[in-house]
């Protein structure tokens, strides 16, 4: 599937006001990312960038961790961005509406910052190379994305979804630009009482972004709850796997600014 940006901007400005409540997986994403930067980030960073900041999940972590720091915030949703910037103080100068592949960052930083956005980029290698360019010299790209098993139950029921690489695919990726110091992964398993409430979820996090259909009809969605109930119903309740990646890279050397 190749994304749509137009689309993922729309669906997410939708659910703005339903993310933060439903997105529990997202949530524990930011705060596994907020400890990894305390064990691998040495020093305390003076400039720090985020990419894809949402409602500021891991923005209000990063404020609170580097207190002293001077924060921007990227989002595709421009809501989002400014809303973000206001709720933690940071500077209207500061903040970065926009698609990340093709604005322009302001100067280098010492830390980049990304939760749950890699996925979306149309052009991943010459997004990381971009980003590369924008660290200084010893400076750290922290960020998450999703791997192979994510939204499996979807994608087996639809046919629709995004393609996500593996650890390994990704780390080769990485490499290029960066020295993976971290590559981890894990899985969350949501359950949920019947599939419908599994696409409402979708729905109410953005994440519909991903190929589900937004269009459905009363056959469709019956299709759709018995085939996911054959697949995956078991004791009156239906999974939905998410299957998050965590990477920190110190920027290459020879890596040119």
């Amino acid at each position: 599937m190749q994304v749509d940006k137009r689309e993922v901007e729309r669906r997410f400005r939708r659910s703005m006001g339903s993310y933060e409540e439903h997105a529990v997986v997202q949530k524990r994403i930011a705060e596994r990312l907020a400890v990894l930067a305390r064990e691998y980030v040495e020093g305390t960073p003076s400039r720090i960038l985020e990419v894809g900041c949402g409602t500021g999940m891991l923005t209000g972590l990063m404020k609170r961790q580097y207190a002293e720091a001077e924060l921007w915030v990227n989002d595709l949703v421009a809501e989002l961005c400014g809303r973000t910037g206001e709720r933690y103080g940071i500077p209207a100068g500061h903040c970065l509406p926009g698609d990340a592949e093709k604005i322009s960052f302001p100067g280098t930083f010492d830390l980049i910052v990304s939760a749950s956005t890699f996925q979306w980029f149309a052009e991943p290698e010459a997004m990381l190379s971009k980003l590369g360019n924008c660290l200084r010299r010893e400076g750290v790209l922290l960020f998450s994305t999703f791997g192979e098993r994510n939204m499996q139950e979807i994608r087996r029921v639809t046919g629709h979804g995004l393609v996500y690489p593996g650890l390994r695919a990704m780390e080769q990726l990485l490499s290029r630009c960066f020295e993976v110091e971290y590559a981890g992964e894990e899985c969350h398993v949501i359950e949920f009482a019947e599939p419908l409430e599994v696409l409402r979820h979708l729905k109410r996090t953005g994440v519909n972004a991903s190929g589900v259909p937004e269009t459905w009809t009363h056959g469709k969605l019956l299709t759709f709850s018995r085939t996911f109930n054959e697949c995956y119903g078991m004791d009156g309740r239906v999974p939905l796997t998410y299957h998050p990646m965590y990477f920190v890279c110190k920027k290459k050397e020879n890596l040119r600014n």
